[in-house]
């Protein structure tokens, strides 16, 4: 009895639990999502048009100029001249602006400028020792500069000479000279100044001043060649002939460079008086410079320098001196 009232209770709670459960399904299970085909557009909501924002006003002119890079030069440029707005402003640009240091006040460039000097010193020395005792010996030096306008060339020569402890020979020549260029033109001034000293001569020493114009003949990068004619006095200091003697001027400059190793110059001076030609002087100096290999600074010179007085006062008229010299270049 027990078993057949159970059998039925479960027959029962089986037959009526679906009929429970369907409505609960039937609200919690949402349906499938069903996406439209790939050729339908989606429709987009609208949204609400937002508020138009103020922009900016446009300025006429931009105060701002563009910024363009700097092109840096190559090489230092040449200081040039500022350039001149107005006369109340002035712009100092960068090539006006020398990046050179300045020269020291004892630098012959802080005086004359930034041209080079040919700055050279000379010495020749010749002698015997035996039976007969001799020494020859020259020293001097040179100084040259050559600007645009300006040409400067100065000389002094130093000779003496002995024979078994006696002097034979003490003198001393300087040669000044300037010319100042005209521009393009052949034409120069000139002015020139020669100092003697002899100790046998008549006279202790000599003094000659002389101008003039001069003419360049030939100028070339190798060879020049130019002329002189002037006027000007001398006077011998020490000796019988106590008087200034009015003299003119005829001379000659030769230069000529006849390899990088090797130069030929040559100097003529002929001074005439002007109340007689007969009384006259000529002062003459030849050289042939050749460049060493070793050290690059120093060359050999042969040297001649002649001088002839027509009014010796008793001396010899004539002095030659020839030699062989060691240039030191500086």
């Amino acid at each position: 009895m027990l078993r057949f009232i159970s059998s039925t209770v479960l027959i029962r709670a089986c037959l009526t639990l679906p009929l429970a459960a369907e409505p609960l399904a039937a609200q919690t299970i949402m349906p499938p999502v069903v996406l439209p085909p790939p050729n339908t557009s989606l429709i987009v909501p609208e949204l609400p048009a937002l508020p138009a924002i103020p922009s900016l006003p446009t300025p006429a002119t931009s105060s701002v100029p563009p910024f363009v890079p700097p092109v840096l030069p190559a090489e230092m440029p040449t200081p040039t001249a500022a350039t001149t707005l107005d006369e109340s402003s002035t712009v100092i640009t960068a090539a006006s602006v020398s990046m050179i240091p300045l020269p020291k006040w004892y630098n012959l460039a802080y005086w004359f400028g930034p041209t080079p000097w040919d700055i050279g010193f000379e010495l020749g020395i010749n002698g015997a020792e035996g039976i007969n005792q001799a020494l020859s010996f020259r020293t001097g030096g040179h100084l040259k500069r050559e600007t645009e306008f300006w040409k400067f060339d100065t000389t002094l020569v130093y000779n003496k000479n002995t024979a078994n402890d006696v002097e034979t020979q003490n003198n001393a020549l300087l040669d000044v000279r300037i010319d100042r260029k005209l521009g393009e033109s052949p034409w120069s001034l000139f002015f020139l100044n020669q100092e003697l000293y002899d100790e046998f001569q008549a006279y202790d020493i000599r003094v000659s001043m002389n101008s003039g114009a001069g003419y360049q003949f030939i100028d070339t990068e190798h060879l020049d060649l130019i002329g002189r004619f002037g006027s000007g006095a001398s006077h011998e200091f020490g000796g019988p002939d106590d008087r200034w003697a009015y003299e003119a001027l005829f001379g000659m400059e030769y230069d000529h460079e006849l390899s990088k190793t090797q130069r030929i110059s040559a100097k003529v001076d002929y001074f005439p008086e002007w109340e007689d030609f007969d009384l006259y002087r000529v002062v003459t100096d030849i050289g042939w410079e050749i460049d060493l290999d070793r050290p690059g600074n120093m060359s050999l010179k042969f040297s001649v320098i002649d001088r002839y007085d027509s009014t010796p006062n008793g001396a010899d008229p004539n002095e030659i001196n020839y030699s062989v010299l060691l240039i030191w270049g500086i």
